[in-house]
């Protein structure tokens, strides 16, 4: 089966760092960067029960980062 392409999907452009809302504090975003970390861990799952090797490859790199991430707390933006 077969799914016709008859629309381009349409992607936002990159967001100014400008726009991005600022996190409360360093507990906020290990907060979040644990939350990602399970989630992502669920996809990565998902990915591998389904033999999608490199889909499981990125969601582990993506894990790992999240996980990094949630050690260490929120992390500077640069500067726009």
């Amino acid at each position: 089966m077969t799914i016709p392409h008859s629309v381009e999907p349409v992607y936002e452009t990159e967001s100014d760092p400008a726009d991005w809302a600022p996190l409360a504090d360093d507990d906020q975003a290990r907060a979040v960067a644990d939350y990602l970390t399970d989630m992502i861990g669920q996809l990565e799952d998902m990915a591998r029960r389904s033999r999608l090797d490199l889909l499981v490859y990125l969601l582990s790199m993506a894990k790992s980062e999240a996980q990094a991430s949630a050690r260490l707390g929120a992390t500077p933006r640069p500067d726009a």
